[in-house]
């Protein structure tokens, strides 16, 4: 009899330490997925049969999917909801570049189409431009330029004076840097976690990272709506990480004053982050990457308001644009890494705060 209450209270003791272990977890991470995928209600859009779509955009409050040519080529046209066939960009090459190769992945706050214009002079290496195309006119014209070679992701501010943009290193490094009409500037910010710390501009224009593992590593950044805020990816777990050791660490979802810097983590537990996009009145952000100890591919869209996350849809996805109503999200879903093809609508209206 007393050994079968010694048994019983060692395994309450123990039902009492797991709760109170899983409890702190939940806690440090302050964040609820609060619905199932299969809450959330999709319609396949109509759009041409393509064997892949690579962005998403709003002209016109008409989603337009974007389409390049392959390995071959870069951005060669485009299809709107309900076309049958897509219709072909008409951009022009450039008599001083020796290859000329346009990508466009955005727009301006002023609904033009934001396109990265690379120049390549022989053996004198590429020179990259950030263009803007004017849907009506079909012209296209220079926005500022050259800047560093693996500039991507230039998210303006709504009065598009100021953007934040992406530096890829095509390895494993990657940091963020001001875009402005005269020119560009690194981003002074310290990032610290904990006893870890690292400078953006530490890395800009010239990556030293994979070799000396120094600094982190950050994902794309979006400037919100309402100008107030910049959400940003940020891995300080690729501190002392060289190599391939730094792919698939963890990254954490942050919120940055634009005037101040000052900045706070609202998302951890974050993996392969690929794309973000703010909500049209700046109380969510849709993101696309891995999340959560099963770290499942997917849509996730974080509340400000509840600072809680919850699922949209898992698989893997290539695009997300939001309606300008602010009640549905548009994405490109793929059947595989290679294939994106289908133009999914999630209604968002039964779980939005």
């Amino acid at each position: 009899m007393n050994g079968q209450l010694i048994q019983s209270s060692f395994f309450l003791r123990l039902a009492f330490a797991l709760i109170t272990v899983l409890t702190g977890l939940i806690a440090s991470c302050n964040l609820l997925i609060e619905k199932p995928a299969n809450f959330v209600q999709s319609t396949e859009l109509v759009f041409p049969n393509v064997n892949t779509y690579y962005a998403l955009i709003i002209k016109d409050k008409t989603v337009v999917a974007l389409i390049n040519g392959g390995s071959q080529s870069d951005l060669l046209s485009y299809a709107m909801e309900n076309d049958s066939s897509p219709t072909l960009f008409s951009l022009p090459s450039d008599p001083d570049c020796f290859l000329t190769n346009y990508y466009g992945d955005d727009s301006l706050p002023d609904g033009r189409l934001q396109i990265l214009k690379l120049c390549g002079s022989g053996g004198n290496g590429t020179d990259t431009y950030l263009m803007r195309y004017n849907w009506e006119t079909k012209r296209l014209e220079r926005l500022i330029g050259p800047l560093p070679l693996g500039t991507s992701g230039a998210s303006w501010n709504p009065d598009q004076t100021k953007a934040i943009a992406y530096l890829d290193s095509k390895f494993a490094s990657k940091t963020l840097f001001w875009i402005r009409k005269g020119g560009f500037d690194p981003l002074n910010l310290e990032i610290r976690d904990g006893n870890r710390s690292w400078n953006l501009q530490d890395d800009f224009p010239k990556f030293t990272a994979d070799d000396t593992g120094k600094s982190g590593t950050t994902g794309r950044a979006s400037w919100s709506p309402d100008g107030k805020s910049i959400a940003f990816f940020a891995s300080p777990d690729a501190i002392g990480k060289t190599s391939f050791e730094r792919f698939g660490v963890e990254h954490k979802l942050y919120l940055m004053n634009p005037e101040t810097l000052q900045y706070e983590v609202v998302a951890e537990s974050i993996f392969s982050p690929f794309l973000l996009a703010w909500s049209p009145d700046s109380n969510h952000i849709a993101f696309i990457g891995k999340y959560g100890f099963r770290k499942e591919n997917g849509i996730w869209l974080y509340s400000i308001k509840t600072n809680s996350i919850t699922e949209i849809s898992k698989g893997i996805f290539q695009g997300i644009v939001w309606r300008p109503d602010g009640n549905s999200l548009v994405a490109i879903k793929c059947e595989d890494f290679d294939i994106c093809n289908k133009i999914l609508e999630y209604d968002l209206s039964n779980i939005l705060e």
